[in-house]
């Protein structure tokens, strides 16, 4: 697929093994980005974990990257059945997604979304960990239909603050979020 933004043209793809180092070019570059809130922000990108996670790409992970020319831009990840270990619940997909900061705000996220949620068969419910600092995700979220669950204080530390941020879980129904992403 692919789309226009700002007269620069955007390529739309599902991730692969084979795209794993651009993917970890562009959360390198995010690394150096201060409103970034990836897990990049919190611990050292590990690539060796990284690209043997990518094997899984395509099967109960759903990763949708955005290029501008031979670098991605954004992308959208969704791991179905992250919880309860053995007994692994497949209705549910745990997302997360980042923008280059030249296309936020843009509308790239809702077209990474849909193009995620198309390849969710069986996914009933989606859930998202955001700082709550973020406030750009949360109102996404919002928008979406997601609700907010529950939130920890202190939950995960961040590497580039020195100090322990609090995370809410957002949890929204697979029908209701196409719903609105259809009306956005």
């Amino acid at each position: 697929m692919k789309i226009e933004i700002d007269g620069k043209l955007l390529h739309i793809i599902e991730g692969s093994s084979e795209r794993v180092k651009d993917y970890l070019d562009f959360m390198n570059r995010l690394s150096q980005d201060p409103d970034n809130y990836t897990l990049s922000r919190y611990s050292k990108i590990d690539e060796q974990k990284i690209i043997d996670g990518s094997k899984s790409w395509g099967k109960s992970t759903i990763m949708i990257l955005a290029y501008n020319d031979s670098k991605v831009v954004g992308f959208f990840q969704a791991t179905r059945g992250k919880y309860f270990g053995l007994e692994r619940q497949f209705h549910i997909a745990e997302i997360a997604y980042a923008v280059d900061k030249e296309f936020r705000g843009k509308g790239l996220i809702y077209v990474l979304f849909n193009e995620a949620i198309k390849r969710l068969e069986g996914v009933k419910i989606l859930t998202a960990w955001v700082d709550e600092r973020n406030i750009r995700s949360r109102k996404l979220l919002i928008k979406l239909g997601f609700k907010e669950a529950c939130k920890i204080n202190e939950f995960i530390y961040s590497q580039i603050e020195k100090t322990f941020c609090n995370l809410i879980m957002y949890v929204g129904n697979i029908d209701i979020v196409k719903t609105k992403l259809e009306r956005s």
